[in-house]
């Protein structure tokens, strides 16, 4: 389930169509570990391509989309950083965002990619991997899918709800960093609700 646009909920904007499949399930997975069962993600927002969000003006639309819906109490932006450095990509986004919104945004960058974090937990995907730290995520993934193909929109909410959360969050700090992120968003909604209440 996905909030209506003018209930209390967290923007999410997400790097492509896998993400946008894969992310909630992820981010769901985690807010049910802590307790917190109600509708709270909004329907994702997906770029196509990081390329489309780090362009001149890219984040800018994607936020400005996101930051007009009603209920939209703060904003999730969940993206990969590939061969960028996190300590860079994050702080040079972070501005650009907030620049166009009334609300709090976080950017939560997965470092290097989404199948990192999915990595994480190797063991539990039930591929018959092996977590191994230096392996490049995605690659192992396929290996392990072969010979059916990764397909991300099908594979990534499959492959979310099989991670062991605290698991993949003690091999992946960029998961937990993001799972803090979220934690915080899901701080200013919950006191939404317990406003109206």
């Amino acid at each position: 389930m996905t909030p209506l646009p003018t209930q209390p909920h967290i923007g999410l904007i997400v790097e492509g169509p896998g993400d946008k499949n894969g992310v909630p399930v992820l981010f769901r997975r985690h807010l049910q570990d802590v307790g917190e069962y109600r509708d709270i993600l909004g329907k994702p927002i997906p770029a196509n391509g990081r390329g489309s969000i780090t362009t001149p003006k890219g984040i800018e639309g994607y936020v400005s989309v996101a930051a007009s819906r009603p209920g939209c109490r703060g904003i999730l932006v969940v993206i990969d950083s590939d061969d960028d450095p996190v300590c860079e990509l994050g702080p040079a986004l972070l501005p650009r965002a907030q620049a166009v919104s009334k609300v709090p945004v976080y950017i939560a960058l997965a470092e290097r990619c989404y199948e990192s974090w999915l990595f994480a937990s190797a063991e539990t995907l039930e591929l018959g991997l092996t977590y191994d730290e230096a392996a490049h995520a995605q690659f192992a993934i396929k290996s392990g899918l072969h010979p059916t193909k990764y397909v991300k929109p099908v594979w990534q909410p499959k492959l979310s709800h099989r991670v062991d959360i605290g698991l993949a969050c003690g091999r992946s700090p960029s998961l937990a960093r993001a799972l803090v992120k979220l934690d915080e968003l899901v701080l200013r909604v919950v006191s939404d609700f317990t406003m109206a209440g």
